[in-house]
């Protein structure tokens, strides 16, 4: 199995996520790193140290392929040319920014998954990530709209059909399709219109939210375990963007039990994404209705 890692400047968490792969030993890594800021001496160090270990070879037999920025391009077009460059060359595969923390069953799993699923293509997305407490369910896995991409494996189809520009967005006409994807609840039908709006204009210098339009104009599902298999750790000072404190210091990784269950049918699971998106996002209708009041008028 082969595996894109997308790194910046964090070589002590690069250090952590690539002794997480020893047990699994992929046959081929990918490194897509980005370069330091321009007059940044601190990126120039770290970048730096990034560039030495990855020079280190693994302790078994394993490709190694490298795409390093020289100068900084930013996170938005550093991933998305990292996964251009990795799908031109592999047909699927798992991803992982340095600031992921998996367990040693969320390679296996997503393995397995790509496999199963490889022509099924209303199955877009495979995510180690779970936000719910121990809930008791003979499959080991769900279908659910809720993206996951802090730990993901996917395959070249999916990313062909990115709209990583949103060339098909239609403004304010985009709520109506929203609204009804969204079971008609128009707290999150206006969340969504705004974060995809706002990724349109630039105003979110994103590159997932492309992805999520995407996933969810063809209908699609994403795969999400009933065990959180990674956790995103990059929070705090460090972080390009999630400089705060860890959002989700409940979530402990897990390893999942083998051989997996598999759903008999494609079914959403909305009562965990309803949970999932009122809690992760803060969509209560009232607080949500009073805040978007409160910073129109105040």
């Amino acid at each position: 199995m082969q595996i894109l890692i997308i790194a910046f400047n964090r070589p002590e968490l690069l250090k952590n996520l690539l002794k997480s792969l020893k047990a699994f030993k992929p046959k081929k890594i990918y490194f897509a790193c980005d370069g330091p800021r321009i007059g940044n001496k601190l990126d120039y160090e770290k970048c730096k140290k990034i560039k030495e270990i990855i020079e280190i070879k693994p302790s078994w037999e394993c490709k190694i392929y490298k795409k390093v920025q020289n100068e900084n391009i930013g996170l938005k077009l550093n991933i998305n040319s990292a996964l251009d460059w990795f799908f031109q060359e592999e047909e699927m595969g798992i991803i992982l920014e340095d600031d992921c923390d998996p367990s040693e069953s969320f390679f296996y799993f997503c393995e397995e998954l790509l496999t199963k699923y490889k022509d099924e293509k209303k199955v877009k997305i495979i995510s180690g990530n779970y936000y719910h407490g121990n809930i008791m369910e003979k499959d080991s896995y769900y279908f659910s709209k809720c993206p996951g991409t802090h730990g993901w494996a996917t395959w070249r189809r999916v990313w062909e059909e990115n709209d990583k520009n949103m060339k098909t967005w239609n403004g304010k006409l985009e709520i109506l399709w929203l609204a009804k994807y969204l079971n008609y609840d128009l707290v999150k039908a206006h969340y969504f219109y705004k974060k995809f709006n706002d990724s349109f204009n630039g105003i979110i210098k994103s590159w997932d939210y492309q992805l999520l339009y995407s996933v969810w104009k063809k209908n699609g599902v994403i795969i999400r375990p009933y065990k959180s298999l990674c956790k995103h750790i990059g929070w705090g000072n460090d972080a390009t963007h999630s400089k705060r404190s860890d959002q989700h210091p409940e979530v402990v990784i897990k390893n999942i039990n083998f051989p997996i269950e598999h759903p008999k049918t494609f079914r959403i699971n909305k009562k965990l994404d309803d949970i999932e998106i009122k809690q992760t996002r803060n969509l209560y209708f009232w607080k949500y209705i009073f805040y978007k009041i409160k910073n129109k008028f105040f």
